[in-house]
Formats: C-alpha cells, sequence, structure tokens
C-alpha cells in the first residue's frame, strides 16, 4: 500500500497548492482586487473566474476520491493473486464470487460466442492450464459517494469502520442538505453532464468552506486506505 499512499499524498498536495491560489486569490479581491501582471498590463480576475476557480476544487476532490478508491481495489487485485500462489480455493467465498464475475463478466452484455469464451477460460484457470487473473468490476466513473464506498468494500470483504468524530463529519450535511461525499459526487456529475455551470456551482462559496471540505476529505479517505490496508496486511481475500 505504500504506492497507495505516496500518490495520495501527492494528489492532496495538488489540491492544497491550488485551494492557496484560491485562497490567495480571494483575499486580494476583499483587499481591492486581484490582478495578475500579462506584459505591462495589470490583469483583474473577475468574480465570475473566481466562481470558476471556485468550482475546480470540486473536481478536484472527487478526483482525489475516485483514484483512491481505484488504487485501493487494485492493491487487493495485486495482493490477493500474489497471496494465494495460483490456489483458488484459498480464497474466501467473497473474493471466490468475485473472481467468477471478474472472467464470466455478468454485468455485460455478451454474445453467446464471449460467454462461451469467458466459461472456457474460467475452466482452463481453475484446472491450472492458464495462470488465474482477478479484475474485480467496480462499476463506471463517478458513482463514489461514501455509501457506494462502503457498500463496494463489503462485498470484498473490507470493513469501513470510521472514527466517531470522522463518521460523525462524513454524514452530516455539509450543503443543500449532503454530507460532503455525496455533494462533491453530485456536484461532479452536475458538472460533467452540463446541468451545472462552473460559474453557477461556484457561487456562495467563500474559501474557508472548501478549507473543511478539504480537511474532510483527506481524513476520509486515510481512514479507506488504513483499512484496505489492513485488509491485505491481514490476509482478509484468504479463508483462515
Amino acid at each position: 500500500m505504500e504506492l497507495v499512499r505516496t500518490t495520495f499524498d501527492d494528489r492532496v498536495s495538488g489540491i492544497e497548492s491550488y485551494f492557496e491560489l484560491v485562497d490567495k486569490i480571494e483575499i486580494a479581491v476583499r483587499s481591492g482586487g486581484a490582478f495578475i501582471k500579462a506584459g505591462d498590463d495589470d490583469y483583474r480576475i473577475t468574480p465570475e473566474q473566481q466562481k470558476i476557480m471556485y468550482s475546480g476544487i470540486y473536481l478536484h476532490l472527487y478526483n482525489l476520491v475516485e483514484s483512491t478508491v481505484s488504487m485501493c481495489i487494485e492493491a487487493v487485485e495485486r495482493h490477493a493473486l500474489d497471496g494465494i500462489g495460483n490456489n483458488l480455493c484459498d480464497f474466501t467465498e467473497k473474493m471466490r464470487a468475485i473472481y467468477v464475475k471478474s472472467i464470466l463478466k455478468p454485468h455485460e452484455s455478451l454474445s453467446y460466442e464471449k460467454r462461451l469464451e469467458g466459461a472456457l477460460d474460467l475452466f482452463r484457470q481453475v484446472m491450472g492450464e492458464s495462470d488465474i487473473q482477478l479484475k474485480i468490476f467496480a462499476g463506471g466513473g463517478g458513482s463514489w459517494g461514501s455509501t457506494e464506498i462502503k457498500n463496494f468494500s463489503k462485498t470484498i470483504g473490507v470493513d469501513i469502520h470510521l472514527p466517531r468524530a470522522i463518521n460523525q463529519s462524513v454524514n452530516r450535511p455539509f450543503r443543500d442538505e449532503k454530507g460532503p461525499i455525496r455533494l462533491i459526487k453530485d456536484i461532479r456529475n452536475k458538472l460533467a453532464h452540463g446541468s451545472l455551470s462552473f460559474v453557477e456551482c461556484g457561487e456562495g462559496h467563500v474559501a474557508s468552506d472548501f478549507r473543511r471540505l478539504i480537511n474532510i476529505v483527506k481524513d476520509y479517505l486515510a481512514c479507506i486506505i488504513s483499512a484496505y490496508e489492513y485488509f491485505i496486511d491481514h490476509c482478509k481475500y484468504k479463508t483462515a
């Protein structure tokens, strides 16, 4: 999980850098105006541009959420395959179900020929005629809220237990009567699908709101990483 934590820290650093820019611009605007030196001219940042920059924080945060979940899932794939040493009997019932789904792909609309190909591939792997492959299907992008992350993790066997303070901050309404993780997911999807403009998204925000939001997301995702790390380190993908 070292790679997961390193990548997570790098992405958090990028978000902090972006937030610092947004925060300093807000301070400058309140002090009379934020200007950028453009050649011989002083370019003034407009209120619309400031709102667009606020909106960008939501995208940065959702990128962090989805990338963290994806990296945790990939870590399970790698360690689980190494841990069982080509012995499928070592998988837990949940991991066996995930393994079969990864080969047969019941979530996809496949032709008869493709389904037969999957069944034969499964047969060859079970019989030891080819290497075991595991690809955990996690659904499409844009769907990761705290409830979805918890429910999906449960299908693997990863138990998400948040400390009381973090659990309260994640479930407490942050804006528009939504918890912070769901809020980030919904706004990301509205921006991606065009139902909300970047200027509209940034209205009614101040930098201090995002400071709190960033802290909540960082603390929450650190707990998710720790839960997956425990699952991997204690070989919870294997039968006892």
